[in-house]
């Protein structure tokens, strides 16, 4: 399992002593030492809080065993070193660039994004119709909807334009969040999914927002290893300092690596999620604990899998593969 090291207490500091990661905690004004760790046991470190500080052998010993150092404020990207040698990918971004500017290869590319998002959120769906059923609590109207999701994911195959498939995307997103509301515990008042709110919004929409980060995370960093640029994207529109192309190959795995478990972990313990109200680090944790065992875990870790396809993407724009979007099995 890839070992991340969460940083989310103010005023903590990283440094480095002797070829190990040093974290020191200020406490009654002396610092502290929470942990320290030798670099070749970790893969990723995180900063979720911005009242922390990082000295720069940090980032050279980082650097030099190729740990990812990345910035968050809670649930929003901030920033994540990049290598000195990453312009050696220049190449890769003229192949991605002539694909965003030739329309079918545009169209096709949003497609296989979308198809292979419907087709997920189908198995997330199926796999609690099935549970449901075994437990003599049928939901037929799910089973209903989940053909609904089929007739969505056929209508991919007749359509010529981004805006069009965005459409299909949104009502098949809405059809899915209306059967998650259903499989939710009612005291979590999940109505269906909140994008984008400045006011308060229910516990399991900040679930969602803390999943997603990670995964945007986990997707990122695939992006710069396939050697891509994360603002050129295909499906989703491009604008100064948006990260369309993360966010597209984000949509194949949101159902998997995030809504499952985090489903799962609501119907299992709703407090967690209930406690986020409260707005404290350590449930914020709970959820990066939540995802994180999703993401690196097992034999076959689906971080690895990101990665997989976001090579495979890249070879598809070199036209030395096809992309095929990723699907789980049931």
């Amino acid at each position: 399992m890839n070992k991340i090291l969460l940083i989310d207490e103010w005023g903590s500091f990283l440094s480095v002593n002797k070829g190990r990661f040093i974290l020191k905690i200020k406490e009654n004004g002396k610092f502290k030492i929470k942990w320290e760790v030798a670099p070749v046991e970790v893969d990723t470190i995180v900063f979720i809080v911005t009242g922390a500080s990082i000295s720069a052998e940090v980032i050279k010993l980082a650097s030099e065993f190729g740990i990812d150092l990345v910035f968050l404020n809670k649930t929003k990207p901030l920033a994540r070193i990049i290598p000195s040698n990453y312009g050696s990918t220049m190449k890769n971004w003229e192949f991605q660039l002539n694909a965003f500017n030739d329309i079918n290869k545009r169209v096709k590319l949003a497609k296989l994004f979308i198809e292979g998002k419907i087709h997920n959120q189908r198995v997330v769906l199926r796999e609690w119709f099935k549970k449901l059923k075994a437990s003599g609590k049928s939901d037929y109207n799910l089973e209903d909807e989940i053909i609904r999701l089929d007739e969505y994911q056929s209508k991919l195959k007749d359509v010529n334009t981004v805006e069009e498939i965005m459409s299909i995307e949104a009502h098949a997103a809405k059809r899915y969040w209306m059967c998650i509301s259903r499989i939710l515990p009612k005291e979590l008042e999940f109505k269906g999914r909140i994008i984008h709110t400045e006011g308060p919004i229910d516990p399991f929409n900040r679930a969602l927002n803390i999943g997603y980060s990670i995964l945007k995370k986990e997707v990122w960093r695939a992006i710069f290893l396939a050697g891509l640029n994360p603002y050129l994207g295909f499906l989703h529109s491009s604008r100064a300092g948006k990260m369309s192309l993360v966010f597209d190959v984000m949509e194949e795995f949101r159902p998997i690596a995030v809504d499952r478990p985090l489903i799962n972990l609501a119907r299992k313990d709703k407090d967690v999620i209930l406690k986020l109200k409260e707005n404290k680090s350590e449930n914020l944790a709970k959820i990066w604990s939540t995802i994180s065992s999703v993401l690196y875990s097992g034999d076959k870790p689906l971080c690895n899998t990101i990665v997989a396809q976001a090579r495979l993407l890249a070879k598809h724009l070199r036209g030395t593969d096809e992309y095929k979007p990723f699907k789980a099995k049931w």
